[in-house]
C-alpha cells in the first residue's frame, strides 16, 4: 500500500500522530481515538492491523496488553515519498515559469538536518540491538 494511502485514512493518521509522541497500549489508543472518531475498539484494532501489516508500527505483547510504537523507519519512509514529490516538482515541464525571475533558493532538508537516507536502524536507534529496550519500564 502506498504510504499516502496508508496515512490518508484520518484514524490511521491520528494513530501515527499519537505514536510519534510515545508508545501506547491499545487501551490508551482506544481512550484517545475512540471518542474523537466515534469508532469501536474493534474498528481501531483493524486500523492498527493495517499499520502493522505495512510495517509502519511495531507491537509488543506483555504487561496489560499490546504496546505499539512507530517502526524505526516509519517517518523516514514518509520523508522519502515527499522527497520524491519534490524531485518531480523540480523537474516539471515549463519550469521556471518566468525566465527573468531569479532562480529559487536551494531547498534545504526540513529543520536543516541531514536526511536519514542510507542509514541503518542501528545508526538511527543506537540501542536497537538491545533486546526490546523500548518496552522496558
Amino acid at each position: 500500500m502506498h504510504i499516502f494511502t496508508l496515512l490518508g485514512e484520518p484514524v490511521r493518521l491520528r494513530i501515527v500522530e499519537l505514536l510519534a509522541k510515545r508508545e501506547h497500549y491499545v487501551f490508551q489508543l482506544v481512550e484517545a481515538i475512540g471518542p474523537e472518531f466515534s469508532i469501536s475498539p474493534s474498528a481501531l484494532s483493524h486500523h492498527l492491523r493495517v499499520l502493522r501489516d505495512e510495517q509502519f508500527v511495531e507491537v509488543r505483547h506483555g504487561g496489560v496488553g499490546r504496546r505499539y510504537r512507530l517502526a524505526w523507519d516509519a517517518l523516514h519512509r514518509l520523508d522519502a515519498c515527499v522527497e520524491g514529490l519534490f524531485v518531480i516538482w523540480e523537474d516539471r515541464v515549463g519550469w521556471p515559469y518566468d525566465q527573468f525571475l531569479p532562480p529559487p533558493p536551494a531547498r534545504l532538508h526540513r529543520a536543516g538536518r541531514k536526511a536519514l537516507r542510507g542509514r541503518t536502524r542501528e545508526q538511527i536507534e543506537p540501542r536497537a540491538d538491545e533486546d526490546e529496550w523500548w518496552f522496558k519500564d
